[in-house]
C-alpha cells in the first residue's frame, strides 16, 4: 500500500505540482484547502503526513498544526510545513504548534523526497518508485510523466501543471473526444470548482504551447463536448484559436 500524503494548500496549480513529483516517487496524495477540511482528512483518511502550504496566503498552517495535534486522531501523524523565505514568525508560530518539520519554499523535489522516504521507512512502509509507464507519444509529442517534460518535434513545450494534466489526458485517449466534465476530473483536484470556461481557457493555453515553434494545431473543439486530440484537426477550429468556444 503507498503511502498517503494530505497537501494543505490554497494554491491548486501548486498542489498540481506536488501531486505529480509525490505520485511519481511512490505516494499517494489527497488535497484540503481549508484547517476544517484538513482536519476532517487526516482523521478519515489516515495519512502518513501532512504537508501545509504555509506560504500560500489563506490556510493558517500554524491553525491546522494545533487543530492536527490536540485531536487524538491526527496528533501522531507528522506534520510538514513549508513556508515562504523570510517569514522567521511564522516559523516560530509553527514551531509553537508543534510542528515536526520544515523547509522554506521554493525547496528543491529531491530533498522533501529524501525526507519523506526517511520518513515512511522507519514507520514500515515499503514503496518503490513508479518506473513504468513514464512517457507517451503522440504525433510528434513526448511527455515524460517521470520528469514533467514535454517536447514536440524535438523542442521542449513548457506547461503550467494543470495544462500537464490536461495534455496527459487528451495523449492518453488520443482519437478520443474527452469532456469537459472529464477533463475537469483528471486535471484539478476532485474538491475544486471549475467552470466550463476555465477548462476553456487552460485549453487554449496548452493549444498556444503546442503551436508555439509553428507546428499544426492538434486539439479538435467538439463544440458543446469538448476536445480531441487529432492528427488532423478538422477546419472547425479556426474560429477557436484561443480555446474559448462552447
Amino acid at each position: 500500500m503507498r503511502p498517503l500524503i494530505l497537501i494543505g494548500s490554497a494554491d491548486s496549480d501548486y498542489f498540481l505540482l506536488l501531486e505529480h513529483i509525490l505520485e511519481a516517487d511512490g505516494f499517494d496524495t489527497v488535497f484540503g484547502k481549508s484547517v476544517e477540511e484538513l482536519v476532517h482528512l487526516g482523521a478519515e483518511c489516515d495519512p502518513f503526513a501532512i504537508l501545509l502550504d504555509a506560504a500560500s496566503g489563506s490556510i493558517s498552517a500554524a491553525s491546522a498544526c494545533v487543530r492536527l495535534k490536540k485531536d487524538p486522531r491526527t496528533a501522531r501523524i507528522s506534520t510538514i510545513a513549508l513556508i515562504r523565505p523570510g517569514a522567521q514568525s511564522q516559523y516560530v508560530d509553527l514551531l509553537k504548534a508543534g510542528i515536526d518539520e520544515s523547509f522554506i519554499r521554493p525547496i528543491a523535489p529531491s530533498r522533501l523526497l529524501e525526507f519523506l522516504r526517511t520518513r515512511a521507512r522507519r514507520s514500515g512502509h515499503f514503496f518503490k518508485t513508479m518506473k513504468s509507464d513514464t512517457s507517451l507519444f503522440y504525433a510528434g509529442i513526448v511527455m515524460n510523466l517521470e520528469t514533467h517534460r514535454v517536447k514536440r518535434n524535438g523542442l521542449d513545450i513548457h506547461l503550467g501543471p494543470i495544462e500537464f494534466k490536461l495534455l496527459q489526458h487528451l495523449m492518453r485517449n488520443c482519437g478520443q473526444v474527452c469532456g469537459r466534465g472529464d477533463l475537469t476530473a483528471n486535471a484539478w483536484p476532485r474538491n475544486i470548482h471549475v467552470e466550463p470556461r476555465t477548462v476553456n481557457v487552460h485549453i487554449g493555453r496548452l493549444r498556444k504551447a503546442l503551436s508555439s515553434n509553428g507546428s499544426p494545431d492538434l486539439i479538435r473543439t467538439v463544440r458543446s463536448i469538448g476536445y480531441a486530440l487529432e492528427d488532423n484537426v478538422l477546419a472547425e477550429n479556426l474560429g477557436d484559436s484561443n480555446g474559448t468556444s462552447t
